[in-house]
């Protein structure tokens, strides 16, 4: 390709490029969905406790409870894929987005 446009060799980087109908790329490999773990059981009551009144919080507000979590944004999207919590994403994603817990049975 590089020959037929500037009339040099193609780097030996590229020794065999890869050439794609107009339009079209490679297919993407896919990773494995594999759902982030709950958070610590303490972890997981501090935020369980912040939206256990019926109104929404602020993402930010329920990340700021966790400051020694490792991954305080993790915890709480897993209480969402959990199914724990609920996030409105009508919106921007940000500190701003709303949570609401959903009424379930503590274990």
């Amino acid at each position: 390709m590089v020959a037929s446009i500037y009339g040099e060799r193609p780097s030996p980087c590229n020794a065999s490029p890869q050439l794609f109908e107009a339009g079209t790329a490679p297919p993407l490999p896919r990773p494995p969905h594999s759902p982030a773990p709950l958070p610590s059981p303490d972890a997981r009551e501090v935020l369980r406790a912040a939206l256990a009144h019926g109104r929404p919080v602020a993402l930010g507000d329920l990340v700021d409870l966790l400051p020694d979590h490792p991954q305080p944004l993790s915890a709480v999207l897993a209480l969402v894929d959990a199914d724990e919590a609920v996030i409105d994403l009508r919106g921007p994603f940000g500190p701003e987005c709303r949570v609401w817990g959903l009424s379930l049975p503590r274990t």
